[in-house]
């Protein structure tokens, strides 16, 4: 999951685990799983930890999790 991509962001930004892990209001073992991909996150502790980050959401998400909505048409083809 994500965990890589929040460890190279961090490291960028110079924070230890024990900073992030005081910033999101969490023990720093917590925060180490989320690194190791331990630790299962909500949407909402994704947002907190991409705003922390100063980075968007979709940044956090591996590029394989990130769906693409195509929008077909709204066109009824049937015949009357």
């Amino acid at each position: 999951m994500p965990g890589r991509i929040i460890r190279k962001r961090r490291e960028e930004l110079g924070f230890s685990q024990q900073e992030m892990a005081e910033k999101l209001n969490m023990s720093q073992s917590t925060y180490s799983r989320i690194e190791a991909k331990d630790e299962d996150l909500t949407v909402r502790q994704l947002k907190l930890i991409a705003e922390v980050l100063n980075v968007t959401l979709a940044d956090l998400l591996p590029d394989e999790l990130i769906v693409v909505n195509h929008h077909l048409g709204s066109g009824d083809d049937r015949t009357a």
